[in-house]
């Protein structure tokens, strides 16, 4: 775990409010395909290591496949390599420890689930002026062992790759193989 994260958790802890919060960790999607630059190389040449706060080394196809892995191509591409992101939710006492989901989510839903959980409302007016409706759908029933919540539809477009994912079915269209692709996640999460 990073240092950083690990004083939050034990500050939490310290403080008594390690049972009244809800801790959300995601991250970006897919590994970085680019080509490495002259730069990056010669700060990993000096012993910067790559990641580091100042370095930024970009690893190239083969190393982003294998970071993407178990999943097709990596960022920029609309496969489930390029798209699908990690997220862990922890709060002691109501979410069951060790439970996965492969339910679909979204950053959209990052919002409905806080107000959830919290009790907050969303205002439809703000000085004296409507507010846009928000979007997404809470994730407190997945996060608590509920059942599934509405599914999504979501589209993506990047570079000349598109996808759209409604319920189990996606459309992936790559820029390499230039046709329509089907797949059925519960079958093949991985687009292969």
């Amino acid at each position: 775990m990073d240092q950083g994260m690990g004083r939050v958790m034990a500050a939490l802890k310290e403080s008594g409010v390690d049972g009244q919060t809800l801790v959300i960790f995601f991250s970006d999607n897919g590994g970085c395909g680019s080509a490495s630059s002259a730069a990056a190389r010669q700060a990993f040449k000096e012993g910067k290591p790559p990641g580091g706060k100042d370095s930024y080394i970009l690893c190239g196809p083969g190393w982003a496949t294998a970071q993407s892995s178990p999943f097709r191509r990596y960022k920029t591409w609309t496969y489930e390599g390029g798209i699908s992101t990690p997220m862990i939710a922890r709060w002691p006492g109501r979410i069951k420890p060790d439970t996965i989901t492969t339910a679909v989510g979204h950053v959209v839903d990052l919002m409905p689930t806080l107000l959830d959980v919290s009790g907050a409302g969303y205002p439809s007016r703000f000085g004296g002026k409507e507010i846009l409706p928000m979007e997404g759908t809470s994730l407190k029933p997945l996060l608590f062992g509920g059942a599934n919540r509405r599914e999504h539809e979501q589209g993506w477009y990047l570079y000349g790759s598109r996808a759209y994912r409604s319920g189990k079915w996606k459309i992936v269209w790559g820029v390499t193989a230039k046709r329509w692709e089907l797949y059925d996640m519960e079958a093949d999460r991985g687009d292969s």
